[in-house]
C-alpha cells in the first residue's frame, strides 16, 4: 500500500496543502518529511490518524481547536492510495473507496514513546492485535512499547517457559532477531549492543531484561535514551509487524535521542528489514543522518516543508536529491558548536554525500550550490574548509589559490569520478574481468576524441569560474598553455587531470561490472588520495 496523494484543507495549520508523490518513478517506500520545528510536520501524521478513522472522541472538548484551523470552515482531509484506492473524511462524513482498506491498513506512533524505567503492568497485553492501544491523539503519550513487552514475555512465559525451559528456542525466535537488528544499526557506532535476558514479569516484579554492551551487562532501566529508542522501535515492529502488512506506517521523530551515526542506521535498518515491501513508510525529521539515507536511496522521497506560507495553498512534491541537505538539517552558523571536533568541509553539493562515504573520521563534508559558491562561502567563513573541482584550473592557478585562501582546497583531478574511476582505486577492487590495460587505452580514446572540442570552448568554459577573474592575464595565458599541452600528451599523468571522467568516462567497458559510486568511495586509494589532499 502506498499514499499517492494526501490533501488537507482547514487542517490544523493548513489552509490547503497537497503532497503529491503520484509523479513517482514507482512507490517510494520512504516518505521523508523534513523541516524545522513547529513547521507542520507532525500534524501530517494527526490527518493521516484522522483520515483513517483511528483518531478517536473527536467531539471531545478542544478537539475543534485542534484540528479545525477556522472553526466557522469544514476541515476536510483526501488520502489517494495506490491501485484506486480512496480515503475521505470531514467532521460530518466519511467515505472509503477500496476493497484492500482495513483496520490493519495504517499504523501510527507519536514521538513521546521512551520509557524511562519497566513496570509490572500485565494489563497492557491484551488486544494488541487490534492496536486499540494507540494514543488517542498524536500529542498524547505513546504506551505501547510497555505493551509489548508485557506481550512478548506473557509469550515466552506460556510458550517456553514451562517445566522444561527452552533456552535455544527463545534464542531464535526473539532474541536473535532482535539482536540482528541491533548490530545492523551499532554497526558504524563504535559500540555493540545486545539483548540478553527476556525474563517475564513474574509476582509483582517487573520483566527482568538485560543487555551486553562491551564487557559489562546492564538492566534496561540503565541504558541510554537513544539504546532505549532503538530497542523500543524495533520491539514494536518486530512484535506487530506481521498484523500490519500492505499497511502505511506513520512515525514521528524516529531519530528521537541519537546522534547521526545511529540515526541513519536505524532508518536504514527499519526501511530495509522491517517496514514490510508492500507496504510505505512516512516520518518526520531534521536530523542529518535521516535525510543523508533519504538522499541516497533509489526508494525514498524527501518533502521539504520548511519557509513555506502554509496560509496559503501550497503543493509539494519530492525535493531534488541534489538539494542542500546539510542546511536543511544544521545551520551553517551552528555548525561548528553541532560538531565541534570536526572540520567542516564546503563541496558542490551533487558530491557531498560521496564525499562523506570515504573514512575521513576528523571531517564533515557540507553541500554548497556549485564551486563558485565553495569559493565564495570559505572566503567569507574562514572557519571552515572548501573543497572544489578542479575541472580547468592550470596547476600554477591552484598554487595561487592555495597561497591567497588557505582555507580552500582544488582537486588534482577534474572532478571526483576522476578520482573515483582512475585505474589505480578500480584496481584496488580487484574485479574479476576488469583489465588495467584496456581501461587506460579506452581513457586515452575518449581524452583523443574530445580534445578539439575542448580547445574551442576551454575560455570559455573557464571565464565561468568566478576565482579564475581575480587571476592575472598571464596566469590564465599560462594555465591554458598547459592545458592545451596535455590533451596533446600521450602521458596518462600528463593528460589524466584534465579528463572529464563525470560525463565522459569509458561506460562501454565500465558497464560490464555494475559499479555503485559509494563503493569506489570506500576505498583505501580514495582515503588516501583526498586525507593528503585535505592536508597539504
Amino acid at each position: 500500500m502506498n499514499i499517492e496523494k494526501l490533501q488537507l484543507s482547514n487542517f490544523k495549520r493548513f489552509t490547503d496543502l497537497e503532497i503529491d508523490l503520484s509523479e513517482c518513478d514507482g512507490a517510494p517506500k520512504l516518505v521523508l518529511l523534513i523541516g524545522s520545528n513547529g513547521c507542520g510536520k507532525s500534524s501530517v501524521f494527526d490527518a493521516l490518524e484522522y483520515v483513517s478513522g483511528r483518531l478517536k472522541n473527536f467531539e471531545a472538548p478542544h478537539s475543534a481547536d485542534y484540528l479545525e484551523k477556522v472553526q466557522e470552515n469544514d476541515l476536510r482531509v483526501v488520502c489517494e492510495l495506490g491501485g484506486g484506492d480512496r480515503l475521505w473524511r470531514t467532521k460530518k462524513k466519511f467515505s472509503k473507496r477500496g476493497n484492500s482498506l482495513g483496520s490493519g491498513s495504517f499504523y501510527g506512533r507519536s514521538s513521546l514513546r521512551t520509557v524511562p524505567e519497566l513496570k509490572s503492568d500485565r494489563s497492557m497485553s491484551a488486544h494488541y492485535d487490534e492496536d486499540s492501544d494507540r494514543p488517542r491523539r498524536f500529542i498524547e503519550f505513546d504506551r505501547r512499547f510497555e505493551a509489548d513487552i508485557a506481550q512478548i514475555t506473557e509469550k515466552i512465559l506460556h510458550e517456553l517457559w514451562g517445566e522444561s525451559f527452552d533456552a535455544d528456542a527463545l534464542k531464535s525466535r526473539f532474541l536473535n532477531p532482535i539482536n540482528d537488528a541491533l548490530d545492523r544499526i551499532f554497526a558504524h557506532s563504535g559500540r555493540s549492543i545486545r539483548l540478553t535476558q527476556l525474563i517475564p514479569a513474574l509476582e509483582s516484579k517487573p520483566p527482568n531484561i538485560r543487555f551486553r554492551k562491551g564487557e559489562s551487562e546492564i538492566h534496561y532501566d540503565l541504558l541510554s535514551s537513544g539504546e532505549k529508542e532503538v530497542f523500543n522501535i524495533i520491539l514494536n515492529l518486530f512484535n506487530r509487524r506481521e498484523h500490519f502488512q500492505n499497511a502505511i506506517y506513520f512515525i514521528d521523530e524516529l531519530d528521537v535521542h541519537l546522534n547521526t551515526k545511529l540515526q541513519y542506521g536505524l532508518l536504514k535498518e527499519v526501511v530495509e528489514n522491517w517496514i514490510p515491501d508492500d507496504s510505505q513508510l512516512w516520518t518526520a525529521t531534521h536530523s542529518l543522518g535521516f535525510i543523508e539515507y533519504a538522499a541516497e536511496s533509489d526508494e525514498a522521497v524527501i518533502i521539504d516543508f520548511d519557509d513555506l506560507d502554509f496560509d496559503e495553498p501550497q503543493k509539494l512534491g519530492p525535493a531534488p536529491k541534489s538539494e542542500d541537505i546539510f542546511e536543511i538539517a544544521v545551520p551553517q552558523d551552528s555548525a561548528l558548536k553541532v560538531f565541534p571536533n570536526r572540520k567542516l568541509v564546503l563541496c558542490e553539493n551533487q558530491n557531498v554525500a560521496l564525499y562523506n562515504v570515504i573514512d575521513l573520521p576528523e571531517h564533515l563534508f557540507v553541500a554548497a550550490r556549485d564551486k563558485n559558491a565553495v569559493s565564495l562561502q570559505t572566503k567569507a567563513h574562514p572557519e571552515f574548509f572548501g573543497l572544489m573541482d578542479r575541472d580547468f584550473l592550470g596547476t600554477a592557478e591552484i598554487e595561487e589559490i592555495r597561497k591567497q585562501h588557505g582555507n580552500l582546497f582544488v582537486l588534482l583531478f577534474y572532478s571526483i569520478e576522476s578520482y573515483l574511476y582512475h585505474p589505480s582505486n578500480l584496481a584496488e577492487l580487484g574485479i574479476e574481468g576488469f583489465d588495467s590495460a584496456e581501461y587506460s587505452k579506452a581513457i586515452f580514446g575518449v581524452k583523443e576524441s574530445l580534445k578539439s572540442r575542448i580547445l574551442l570552448r576551454l575560455q570559455k568554459t573557464r571565464d565561468s569560474y568566478e576565482i579564475v577573474k581575480s587571476f592575472s592575464k598571464a596566469l590564465k595565458s599560462e594555465a591554458e598553455e598547459e592545458i592545451a599541452a596535455a590533451l596533446e600528451s600521450v602521458d596518462p599523468d600528463v593528460y589524466y587531470p584534465f579528463v572529464d571522467m563525470k560525463r565522459y568516462r569509458p561506460t562501454s567497458i565500465l558497464a560490464r561490472f555494475n559499479l555503485n559510486p559509494r563503493r569506489l568511495a570506500e576505498t583505501k586509494w580514495m582515503r588516501d588520495a583526498i586525507g593528503e589532499l585535505l592536508r597539504n
